[in-house]
């Protein structure tokens, strides 16, 4: 494939395709539900209001893992629409199988660079949320550039999301807690949200995954983050 969202664009990489051996059912799952649920890799912006017909609310995960909190998500909120970005294709595959059992008509899936899906694929001004749950901490100093949240990567995803808009942020590495919240807050329009309440109800939203899970078993904490977005006006 050519094209902008094509795989000939060189640039650092911000995952590793660490693909273990994929099940027939998630096989299958590819094959069969692909086209019901998973973006075309065009350069055109999408519709999200044509893509997901009725609503008028949108929310973006960026690196949903197998699926867990994003199908959680679109069962408790059926008034959002949700697109979630996956380049793991067993992950991918087992996702569209939870997506299908459910029958849950509010996911989309992109499986490229979430680089390119947010600057070639979505409008400005066109998301509620954006969440990033557990993203890869790159933990070696060499690596931290491979690491997704960087200056220019925020300004892309605040480009994307309308006023009043939310960013949250959830990681069981503390030294990407400490970088990714600097570099959020080093943004002007944008304000970390240290309200009790909101916090608990971010929280509350978000199901505790498998991830998670084995992370707060080997001892780790969780540190959870929410960012209110404002677009600067003119006076």
């Amino acid at each position: 494939m050519t094209g902008k969202m094509g795989p000939e664009r060189q640039r650092v990489k911000t995952y590793a395709r660490r693909e273990s051996r994929m099940t027939v059912a998630q096989r299958r799952a590819l094959e069969n539900l692909s086209e019901r649920y998973l973006v075309p890799p065009t350069d055109a912006l999408l519709d999200l209001t044509q893509m997901f017909p009725k609503l008028n609310r949108f929310a973006l995960e960026v690196g949903f893992g197998d699926g867990e909190a994003l199908v959680h998500l679109a069962r408790a909120n059926p008034d959002t629409g949700y697109l979630g970005i996956e380049v793991y294709r067993p992950g991918v595959g087992k996702c569209l199988m939870a997506l299908h059992r459910w029958n849950i008509n509010n996911v989309r899936i992109s499986t490229f660079d979430a680089r390119d899906v947010l600057e070639y694929q979505l409008p400005p001004k066109s998301l509620n949320e954006i969440f990033f749950h557990f993203p890869d901490p790159w933990p070696k100093r060499k690596h931290k550039k491979r690491r997704l949240i960087q200056p220019e990567f925020v300004e892309l995803c605040m480009s994307r999301l309308v006023d009043d808009s939310r960013i949250i942020f959830v990681t069981d590495s503390s030294d990407y807690a400490a970088y990714a919240q600097e570099i959020f807050v080093e943004n002007d329009q944008i304000k970390s949200i240290a309200d009790s309440q909101e916090l608990k109800s971010s929280r509350l939203q978000r199901p505790e995954t498998r991830y998670e899970r084995k992370a707060l078993a080997k001892g780790s904490l969780i540190y959870e983050f929410v960012f209110q977005c404002r677009h600067e006006t003119a006076e």
